[in-house]
């Protein structure tokens, strides 16, 4: 049993694997500023974009949130669409699933000077409980889960392009 788990321990290691969040912080390096750009229409539900996005950077890609002085990158964010909307209904017609949609896009510098922009967008669904409305608490939720998918994506894009 040893024997198995010290190979594939050897395996992974040999094998040069290094995680996502390692890739996107040779790009962006480790001072990062994040600027925000707020659509006046719906300004809350932009701070809770822009506060996923601040927690991705610290949990995803281990970088710190810094001045825009002393950044190494910079990464814009804004919300371009968000849609919540109705997919399953009870056996009494109302309904009591929903889908939030959320798309965010992504103009990033990172610290050698390369300019990328990216668009992803982020779903999440959730139910309702015997009521059929939707409390603001789920839908600020709803909206920071489909955020923190688009923000996900972005992270995975980032590291595929360092090169």
């Amino acid at each position: 049993m040893k024997s198995l788990i010290l190979s594939f321990i050897l395996l992974f290691v040999g094998c040069g694997y290094y995680p996502v969040s390692y890739y996107s912080k040779q790009s962006l390096g480790e001072n990062i500023y994040v600027e925000s750009i707020v659509n006046l229409s719906d300004p809350e539900n932009f701070i809770l974009a822009k506060d996923a996005l601040n927690q991705a950077i610290i949990t995803r890609f281990h970088s710190n949130l810094v001045s825009k002085e002393n950044a190494e990158s910079i990464i814009s964010v804004s919300i371009t669409n968000i849609d919540l909307y109705s997919i399953a209904d009870s056996n009494n017609g109302f309904a009591n699933f929903y889908r939030t949609s959320v798309t965010l896009v992504f103009n990033y510098t990172d610290k050698n000077g390369n300019k990328k922009t990216f668009r992803n967008s982020g779903n999440y669904d959730f139910s309702v409980d015997t009521l059929s409305t939707v409390t603001d608490e789920r839908r600020f939720s709803a909206i920071t889960q489909a955020s923190m998918q688009a923000i996900d994506k972005f992270v995975a894009q980032v590291a595929y392009n360092w090169r």
